[in-house]
């Protein structure tokens, strides 16, 4: 079970992310007017046409990861209305619009990660009572929140620790917060223990921190900043010693999978999807980032053809531009095929 759940958990994210690249540009290119063929759930072949509307063809397609958008004109400006023939401005706007996209749903599961699931440490919550054990017997509920050991304030899981330890064998007073009600409790921590239960038999855990949209908003930008910020010193990081190479290392669908798998698995046990929707932001601004690259065949790499027509005065051949993109495209197609046969020949390290 726990592997189809981590498995319709990678569908639902890259289909997301890749959904909503194809989104940004579609959105911006029915706003700057250029002539949309069709817009695919999912990548060809096609399963059938869901409907037609102001021109556009919306397709369902058998292959389940993301969806496409195909502009009228791509690489030809001969054709009224195309991506090709409109304006620098239009192009240089649908053609971010896709990474901007990701860079936006990057905040958002930041600002989701924060706001709904982001755990507050400076406070200790009894996710667990063992039966048979010294908190189980003085009453002691998951959910209370440990507010005092005897005098000592407890801020922290070190706290809770350190304070239960000094006490082995002796009578405790631990005073916790119960939905709003303070309730005291008596234990004496065991001196002899199971390794896997400890002095009293409780899991530790945190509440979910208190946090207002505008401070949720504030932690979502900051991350954004920092995972750009981080992305684009990691090259200087790589050639300087600072980082190494497996740091660096790319992930295909494998790769994917098992990292949300491995963070779905700690966010299951803490129940909150804290460490699973950072891990999404990061995917999704890495996204942002890799289209943006000055490659032919991505955004980035289309991005330079009208840099050089803004800078130059004069357009590239169609031609040669076309051709560009298709030699770009194969040879993204091939450090796929690598890139995911490594995930499978040696899997990326996780903690």
């Amino acid at each position: 079970m726990i592997f189809v759940s981590d498995f319709f958990l990678f569908i639902i994210v890259l289909s997301v992310l890749l959904i909503g690249h194809e989104l940004g540009h579609f959105l911006v290119g029915k706003w700057r007017g250029v002539k949309i063929d069709e817009f695919g759930l999912g990548f060809p072949p096609r399963i059938l046409t869901l409907f037609e509307a102001g021109g556009v063809k919306y397709s369902l397609n058998w292959i389940p990861f993301g969806g496409f958008v195909r502009f009228a004109g791509e690489d030809d400006p001969d054709i009224p209305s195309g991506l090709s023939s409109s304006s620098k401005l239009t192009r240089t706007l649908v053609l971010s619009a896709g990474p901007a996209a990701n860079i936006l749903l990057g905040f958002l599961a930041f600002l989701m990660a924060f706001k709904f699931a982001a755990p507050d440490v400076t406070r200790v919550l009894i996710a667990e009572v063992l039966e048979e054990t010294p908190a189980y017997a003085a009453g002691l509920l998951a959910g209370d929140i440990v507010e005092f050991v005897d005098d000592i304030p407890i801020q922290g899981i070190g706290d809770m620790q350190e304070a239960i330890h000094a006490k082995l064998g002796e009578t405790t007073l631990i005073v916790v917060d119960r939905d709003g009600q303070i309730v005291e409790l008596t234990m004496i921590p065991r001196v002899e223990f199971p390794a896997d239960q400890g002095p009293i038999g409780v899991t530790l855990s945190f509440p979910t921190a208190q946090m207002g949209w505008i401070e949720a908003s504030k932690w979502g930008v900051d991350s954004v900043v920092t995972q750009i910020t981080a992305l684009f010193k990691l090259p200087g990081r790589l050639l300087s010693g600072q980082a190494s190479p497996e740091e660096a290392r790319l992930s295909g669908l494998k790769g994917i999978h098992d990292m949300l798998s491995w963070a779905s698995t700690i966010d299951r046990a803490s129940d909150r999807p804290f460490i699973t929707l950072n891990l999404i932001g990061v995917i999704s601004i890495g996204l942002a980032l890799a289209n943006l690259l000055p490659f032919p065949a991505l955004d980035g790499g289309r991005l330079m053809f009208v840099l050089y027509e803004a800078i130059f005065r004069r357009r590239i051949s169609p031609r040669f531009e076309g051709i560009a993109h298709a030699i770009g495209f194969a040879i993204l197609i091939f450090l796929m095929v690598y890139i995911n046969l490594q995930d499978f020949i040696n899997p990326i390290s996780l903690p």
